[in-house]
């Protein structure tokens, strides 16, 4: 009996030894992760605070007081349970906390994913550190990938911790902010594990669709509307050119397969400089944040 065991615990610790070996980059990334998060709820201090801060602007201050009012109408209206969220706030003084990198085949419309235990494929990876993110770029492109890395303005723990407010939330207009707590406290009540098209675009949409009620019922602004419904408007155009676009980039790819990657390169990049000229040509009038891919000259199919 004592041999069996000793042997199964030999075995046990050879299968650990395995995966920490296989699994190393995995472990020392969730480490990364969980220390970002941790350190900035740990920091997050009580709206409070803030509130009654003399040196805190009034106008940042009404920003708070609306996501509250936003909060309310989520769980009144939507029935969300979102009454523990966003009750601290973390003062990034400025500057970005978070960065996201994406990858795509350089010559088809494939996705570079990842997998993560419970959570399933993601098409993107989060960073905390901005040095680490751009390792992983480099990295993916000494590879061939085409690649994109964005800051990201907020993050969902899909309800399992208490997430703060993150104070660069508090310089986008009405709108916006409920538009984005809208759409992450949407991924706090459903999360489909593999599905991450469909969690985002559940989240937009109940992010839109909340947001239009909230300043049309709640706020009752009517400018305040016009001009987000006329932002929706224009992304909605600049989405149905891209996806117009698709299957054209898909022929152009199958096209030159056999090409030298020189040739490939070359119509690959006139192809992007006549899809980038029929973007700027749309009369897109509300050019917000989601829509700065107008502005972007390295477009690419990471992009895409």
């Amino acid at each position: 009996m004592k041999k069996r065991h000793k042997y199964f615990l030999i075995t046990l610790l050879i299968l650990l030894f395995y995966a920490l070996i296989t699994q190393w980059s995995l472990i020392v990334y969730g480490y990364q992760q969980a220390s970002g998060q941790i350190k900035i709820i740990k920091e997050a201090k009580p709206l409070v605070h803030f509130l009654e801060s003399e040196a805190f602007p009034d106008s940042l201050k009404q920003k708070i007081l609306l996501i509250e009012a936003i909060k309310q109408f989520a769980q009144k209206e939507l029935n969300f349970k979102s009454s523990a969220q966003y009750t601290k706030m973390y003062d990034q003084k400025g500057e970005e906390l978070m960065w996201v990198v994406s990858a795509a085949m350089p010559y088809q419309l494939e996705s570079y994913t990842w997998q993560f235990p419970f959570l399933g494929k993601f098409e993107y990876k989060g960073f905390f550190q901005k040095q680490e993110a751009e390792k992983l770029v480099k990295n993916l492109e000494g590879k061939g990938y085409d690649t994109r890395i964005r800051t990201a303005g907020a993050w969902s723990t899909l309800g399992w911790l208490n997430d703060p407010i993150l104070s660069n939330m508090l310089f986008r207009s009405d709108a916006a902010l409920a538009e984005l707590i809208l759409h992450e406290l949407t991924h706090d009540e459903i999360f489909i594990k593999d599905s991450l098209d469909f969690n985002e675009n559940l989240a937009s949409f109940i992010g839109v669709k909340a947001t239009i009620i909230f300043l049309k019922d709640y706020m009752k602004n009517t400018d305040l509307l016009k001009t987000y419904q006329q932002s929706i408007k224009d992304q909605h155009m600049i989405t149905k050119l891209i996806i117009d676009y698709l299957p054209r980039f898909d022929s152009l790819y199958n096209s030159i397969s056999k090409l030298s990657l020189n040739q490939k390169d070359k119509h690959k990049q006139e192809f992007f400089i006549k899809f980038k000229s029929d973007l700027e040509s749309l009369p897109i009038i509300q050019l917000t944040g989601s829509q700065n891919i107008l502005k972007n000259n390295t477009l690419n199919n990471a992009y895409l």
